[in-house]
């Protein structure tokens, strides 16, 4: 009985050494084991600062857990402290139930090479097809995970072609539950991104069906992130924006074009800026309410889409447009499976869709509200000698009830031509063929004057003075166009012809008189039809060949000159041009400010007000050209202005030498641009900026000492400023005075 008891006494302490050591000694061990062989049962080199195992109450801590990327020295992920409780009773059933798993401060470093990823070793490691069956095959393995809390993470994702670095940072994760009998997981996360924005998401997932409820939240997400990407279609300089979303999604992962949707989403401040500096288009503010999209059920219902203050710069050049300048080669989705064609989100985004207009019948739609405002377009044409500058703005385009099923939709436009004009009309589109339309339009107050660079290239013939207004009915069915056009041109008068030899010779100054009515207007009526399906018709030349007609009629029948003559020039009492670059007064002013002059001495009651009013940008431009050409000719800036402006006039803006020179000092061979483009970029704007300030400040000291001290006007008899709206869009003219005449308060 001793001996036996002595022998039980041993093996009782042998085994309680052994539990102390395995106590004492499982930490280190395990760590030891691990960081081994690592790199042989995971590819990646594993580290550790500490690692702590309680094999009583089943608790597990990790400090400074370090994964390498495979074969690098580079860190692929960290976490700070991680933290692991698990029943320990429940194992010796094979159960395995985790209470919580607490992970802080998770770094993972995520790289992107086409459709390639630095984790897909390890994908292709533990998630092959045949370890699934394999694991499929053998008996279930009950197990419970209560919490896992994820918090303060960082991922740091690089796609190296485009090149793209985005940092998501602050990231919180939590999952209340995973567990091998319930299929359903509850997921809610939070994070931001290091260029700006938040967001918040919960997802419940159907791990057996694949299907997903998602429920968004963003807030001030700065879009200038996908800039890489949009370098693959666009030359530009920058992408700029903020976006909001709140968005609730439900789909299938098994079938990702079905999917239904609803929620807001708005975008603020968009902005792209070509490489010209120039800003290319922006959106001060859009928003869409989307009541439900559902791509199975073919519903597209929007309660509204409004859009404040889009902005649009055309451009046209004698080689092309200003966006042709800026286009990459053209990327397509299908048959293209190169890295460029997987990584670019826009094309991606482009392949859904073209996916779901494949699948689905998209043909029931629904907005029952449709508003932009504000909207405002500049073009400028370059082509035709003079710089042609159109701009429209506070433009209001508005619909209600856009709905696929109406006889037709219904928009009605609203705009400003060139501050003056005003455009308003309606459109009607059959939705189910928008070929066939109906347009009701009208336009008021628009200056003649404004397209004189036209009608010098066109007919050498600048307008003096005209006002338009013309009403349009037209309508589009099956191909065939009726269009009735109605043009009205009050006080209409035609200047001087001037020498271009890509002009027609039309006695249009002659013919202007002769189709003017007792009260100086022009009255025309212009029809016209014909089919959109004939290659040869154009629009514009019907119109333009009717016009052309009328003026050469008028001009066979010269009787009627004498009954249409008038004299006197109204228009010296309204404004006094001026050149680019001139300061001084020449005979042509001196004619206006002698005729102001007696009328304020013949009336002293009367008072003038002279407001000089210059487009900054044409002037900054004019000065430039100026500038440079005196540079290029070598003039002294002691001659008399008129000796240098006879000498600067004497070679065009496009003389080849001169563009030679300008490109040398630019260095570039760039034939999208324009000389004033280039020369303004040589000068800099804030120095032209400057210099046209000085130009204002000079002419309007001449204009006083000539008014003042030679026709001894009295000061309180006349008042000069400068306008205040320089900074703002105006239509492309040279300087000049606008006159106001008063009385004196």
């Amino acid at each position: 009985m001793k001996k036996g008891f002595k022998i039980a006494l041993i093996f009782s302490a042998i085994l309680a050494v052994l539990l102390i050591v395995v106590v004492v000694f499982i930490s280190p061990i395990t760590k030891y084991l691990i960081e081994k062989y690592s790199e042989e049962y995971t590819g990646r080199v594993i580290r550790m600062d500490k690692l702590a195992i309680n094999i009583f109450n089943g608790s597990v801590t990790a400090k400074g857990f370090t994964v390498y990327e495979a074969k690098q020295k580079n860190v692929f992920c960290k976490i700070d402290q991680l933290d692991l409780n698990i029943t320990v009773y429940k194992l010796w059933s094979g159960e395995y139930d985790i209470t919580s798993v607490s992970v802080n401060k998770p770094f993972v470093r995520i790289v992107q090479k086409g459709d390639g990823f630095n984790y897909d070793d390890l994908i292709k490691r533990f998630f092959t097809e045949d370890t699934i069956q394999k694991k499929a095959q053998v008996k279930p393995v009950k197990y419970w995970i209560r919490q896992i809390v994820v918090s303060d993470a960082k991922i740091a994702y690089t796609n190296i072609k485009p090149l793209t670095n985005i940092d998501i940072i602050k990231a919180n994760l939590e999952l209340p539950l995973v567990s091998w009998n319930d299929s359903v997981y509850n997921l809610r996360s939070d994070f931001s991104l290091a260029t700006g924005g938040d967001c918040k998401v919960q997802v419940k997932l159907n791990s057996n069906s694949y299907a997903y409820q998602l429920q968004t939240t963003v807030t001030k997400l700065n879009i200038s992130m996908l800039y890489p990407y949009l370098k693959d279609y666009l030359k530009v300089k920058s992408l700029n924006g903020l976006f909001d979303a709140h968005m609730h999604i439900t789909g299938n992962l098994n079938h990702p074009t079905d999917m239904a949707a609803s929620g807001n989403i708005q975008a603020k401040q968009f902005a792209i800026v070509d490489n010209t500096n120039e800003l290319l288009t922006a959106i001060d503010a859009t928003e869409i309410k989307i009541d439900t999209v559902n791509t199975r059920k073919n519903m597209y219902n929007f309660a509204y889409i409004t859009m404040d203050h889009p902005f649009f710069r055309l451009s046209m050049y004698d080689k092309g447009f200003n966006y042709e300048r800026i286009m990459t080669t053209p990327v397509t989705v299908s048959g293209d499976t190169s890295a460029k064609v997987y990584a670019n989100i826009f094309l991606m985004m482009s392949g859904y869709i073209q996916e779901i207009v494949r699948e689905y019948d998209v043909n029931n739609y629904k907005v029952n509200k449709l508003l932009i405002t504000r909207g405002q377009c500049i073009f400028t044409d370059f082509t035709h000698g003079d710089k042609f500058r159109y701009v429209l703005d506070s433009m209001r385009l508005e619909s209600d009830r856009i709905n696929s099923n109406n006889p037709f939709l219904l928009f009605d436009v609203n705009a400003r031509l060139n501050t003056s004009g005003k455009l308003k009309g309606t459109l009607k589109v059959d939705p189910k063929h928008y070929k066939d339309i109906d347009i009701d339009a009208s336009i008021k107050d628009l200056l003649i004057t404004d397209f004189n660079p036209y009608s010098k290239y066109y007919v050498a013939t600048p307008f003096l003075n005209g006002k338009i207004s013309y009403i349009n009915r037209t309508t589009v069915l099956g191909g065939k166009l009726d269009s009735k056009n109605i043009l009205d041109i009050q006080q209409i008068k035609a200047g001087s012809k001037v020498k271009n030899a890509t002009a027609m010779n039309l006695p249009v100054k002659l013919a202007v008189s002769l189709l003017r009515d007792v009260k100086g207007n022009v009255h025309l009526d212009i029809p016209v039809k014909g089919s959109l399906d004939d290659p040869k018709f154009k629009w514009g030349r019907v119109v333009w060949q009717v016009l052309k007609n009328l003026i050469i009629k008028a001009a066979t029948a010269p009787f009627r000159l004498l009954a249409n003559m008038f004299g006197g020039r109204e228009e010296d009492f309204r404004e006094m041009p001026f050149e680019y670059a001139q300061t001084t007064i020449q005979s042509n002013q001196q004619t206006i400010l002698d005729r102001l002059a007696k009328v304020v001495t013949d009336k002293p009651d009367l008072k003038v007000e002279l407001v000089q009013v210059t487009n900054l940008q044409d002037d900054m431009e004019a000065v430039a050209v100026y500038s440079m050409k005196k540079k290029y000719l070598s003039i002294s800036d002691n001659l008399p202005q008129a000796q240098v402006k006879l000498r600067t006039d004497s070679i065009s803006n496009n003389d080849s030498l001169f563009v030679k020179y300008i490109n040398a000092a630019l260095k570039t061979n760039s034939i999208i641009q324009s000389t004033e483009e280039k020369c303004v970029e040589l000068m800099g704007k804030e120095k032209l900026q400057m210099l046209v300030q000085q130009q204002m400040q000079q002419r309007n000291s001449a204009v006083r000492s000539y008014l003042v001290d030679q026709k001894k006007i009295a000061d309180s008899s006349l008042q000069i400023i400068n306008t205040k709206e320089l900074n703002q869009l105006q239509k492309s003219s040279p300087p000049k005075y606008v006159i106001n005449i008063a009385v004196k308060e």
